[in-house]
């Protein structure tokens, strides 16, 4: 009991307070999540109670058990009668873990990890893809072409639904979800840290991702899995090669 005092006693409030103006639910959940998926909470630690918690953070009891409700969802802590605890790792939501590992990862991890990836999901895609899948491949190759390489934006949208048209073209729902994923994390901020290196709106580097996207979309149009294969993996390298350029991604 003493333990689980000093523990509670040495409670991070001042990190959960930190970056927000006005504590809200969201922001709860967001602090808890990275603490606990971060390993600052051990598996069985005991959070202070509501009262104290309330107090210290300056927030009422319904927006604490509105986060409270969402990490328990999360399966990141469990709420007794003897009080509330962080769960073992083996509760938590594997999505939740997974969505925590790329939002964690820089962007030459992600990038390597797409190399790999994406090059059996273009295998399987020139497999499995059907004469609908070709259809959108093929529009969206089209649709490249038309955007020109001033628009960032259409240009960011376009790359990240190419890839996630190849990964569903599979027909593999392990690969769609973890695609998903890697285009969630993509729009919640990689996006800006490659445009801001001149990966995305660049004359050299939108030319190169029309050849890049055409030599794919070619492979998986004559179900040439190896080709397919070998020419996202080429696709993925000229990305990790653009991004190295840039020591603000070296860490």
């Amino acid at each position: 009991m003493d333990e689980d005092k000093n523990k509670i006693d040495d409670f991070p409030y001042d990190a959960v307070l930190s970056g927000a103006d006005k504590i809200t639910s969201d922001h709860i959940v967001e602090q808890f999540k990275s603490m606990i998926l971060s390993d600052k909470f051990p598996a069985g630690y005991p959070l202070p109670n509501e009262n104290t918690l309330c107090e210290k953070l300056g927030t009422g009891r319904s927006t604490l058990r509105e986060a409270f409700k969402v990490l328990e969802a999360y399966g990141l802590i469990k709420r007794t009668k003897h009080g509330t605890f962080v769960n073992s790792s083996d509760k938590f939501s594997s999505s939740l873990v997974m969505d925590y590992c790329f939002d964690e990862s820089s962007v030459i991890e992600i990038l390597e990890f797409r190399k790999i990836f994406e090059a059996e999901s273009a295998y399987l895609a020139a497999q499995h893809a059907t004469t609908d899948d070709i259809r959108g491949l093929k529009e969206l190759i089209v649709k490249l072409k038309e955007i020109g390489e001033n628009d960032k934006s259409a240009l960011s949208y376009n790359d990240v639904a190419f890839h996630q048209a190849i990964a569903n073209s599979t027909h593999n729902k392990l690969l769609i979800s973890i695609m998903k994923l890697i285009s969630d994390t993509y729009y919640k901020g990689i996006r800006k840290q490659f445009e801001s290196v001149g990966h995305i709106g660049d004359k050299t580097t939108y030319e190169a991702t029309i050849y890049h996207h055409t030599k794919i979309f070619g492979a998986i149009l004559f179900k040439d899995s190896e080709e397919a294969s070998k020419a996202m993996r080429d696709h993925m390298e000229s990305v990790l090669q653009e991004v190295y350029k840039s020591d603000e991604f070296i860490k």
